[in-house]
C-alpha cells in the first residue's frame, strides 16, 4: 500500500520540476516575466500532477492489519512490519492479533505468542484499544475466518457499512493461502462478497518459510482445507467455530516431526 504513497510523491515531484522548467523564467531589465506559450514540458508537468491527485485519491487506509502467529521470529517481524503500516489503518483502525491461546490460565496466556506480540505492540506504545485479540484459531484457515467474523462484527456494532479494507502482515505465499481460504468461503456463502478487500502487507521469506510452503504434505493439507471449509459454515450462513479435522492434526503431526 504504501508504494501508492511513494509513486504518488514521484509523480508530485516531478510535476513540480516540469511545471518549473516550462516556466522559462526570464529577466529583461527590471521587468521579470515568463513564457506565456503553452510549452509540451507544461502538459507533461501538468499530467504528472492530476496522476498524483488520482493516486492520493486512491490510496485504500486499512480497518484492520492481521498479524497471525508463526514461530517466534516470524511473531516478532509480522508484529514490527505491522506497526511500520499503522499510518495505513483508519482514524480508529487497529490490529488483529491471530492465534489460539489457553483461556482461562493466566500463566499460559501470558507464555503464550498471542502474549508475546500483544506484549511487543504495547511496549512499542500500541494502545489496548488500538488492537483487538482472535485467540481461537489454530491455523491459517481459521486465522482467516475468524479473525474476518470479529472483524465484521465490530463493523456492525459500531455502524459501518461497504467493504472493510484488511491488511495481512506476513509472507506473500502464506498471504496467497489467506486469499485462497477467503474466496472460497465467500464461494459457500461463509462471508459476502464485498465485504471485505484483502491487502499483502510483506516481510520477508525465510528459507525455513520457503521449505514449509513446498512440503508436499502442506500442500495436501492446504488442498484438504479448501474442500472441507464448509464445515465451519453456520446453519443460517455465515461462520461457526468447529473442531480442528483430525486428518488435518495428523499431517501437521506427521509434518513437525519430519522437520
Amino acid at each position: 500500500m504504501r508504494y501508492k504513497n511513494k509513486l504518488g510523491y514521484v509523480f508530485l515531484t516531478l510535476s513540480v520540476l516540469s511545471l518549473l522548467i516550462s516556466a522559462n523564467p526570464t529577466i529583461s531589465g527590471g521587468l521579470i516575466g515568463t513564457n506565456t506559450g503553452i510549452s509540451p514540458i507544461f502538459i507533461v508537468g501538468l499530467a504528472f500532477f492530476i496522476l498524483s491527485l488520482l493516486i492520493f485519491a486512491s490510496r485504500q487506509t486499512l480497518e484492520a492489519i492481521i498479524i497471525p502467529t508463526g514461530d517466534l521470529k516470524a511473531d516478532r517481524e509480522r508484529a514490527e512490519t505491522a506497526e511500520k503500516h499503522k499510518a495505513d489503518l483508519k482514524k480508529e483502525g487497529y490490529f488483529v492479533i491471530s492465534g489460539h491461546y489457553p483461556h482461562g490460565n493466566m500463566e499460559q496466556i501470558r507464555g503464550s505468542q498471542v502474549y508475546g506480540i500483544y506484549k511487543h505492540l504495547r511496549e512499542d506504545g500500541i494502545i489496548p484499544r488500538e488492537m483487538m485479540v482472535e485467540g481461537q484459531s489454530n491455523d491459517t484457515l481459521e486465522n482467516t475466518l475468524y479473525s474476518l467474523k470479529k472483524i465484521k462484527q465490530r463493523a456492525e456494532k459500531e455502524g459501518k457499512t461497504g467493504t472493510l479494507d484488511v491488511g495481512i502482515s506476513t509472507y506473500h505465499s502464506h498471504f496467497k493461502r489467506f486469499k485462497d481460504f477467503y474466496d472460497r468461503a465467500v464461494q459457500k456463502g461463509m462471508l459476502k462478497k464485498g465485504d471485505f478487500r484483502l491487502h499483502e502487507i510483506p516481510t520477508s521469506e525465510t528459507n525455513e518459510e520457503r521449505d514449509y510452503e513446498s512440503n508436499l504434505l502442506r500442500r495436501i493439507s492446504h488442498g484438504f482445507k479448501l474442500i472441507s471449509i464448509g464445515r465451519y459454515r453456520a446453519k443460517r450462513g455465515g461462520i461457526k467455530q468447529a473442531k480442528t479435522n483430525p486428518i488435518t492434526r495428523i499431517t501437521h503431526a506427521i509434518r513437525d516431526a519430519l522437520k
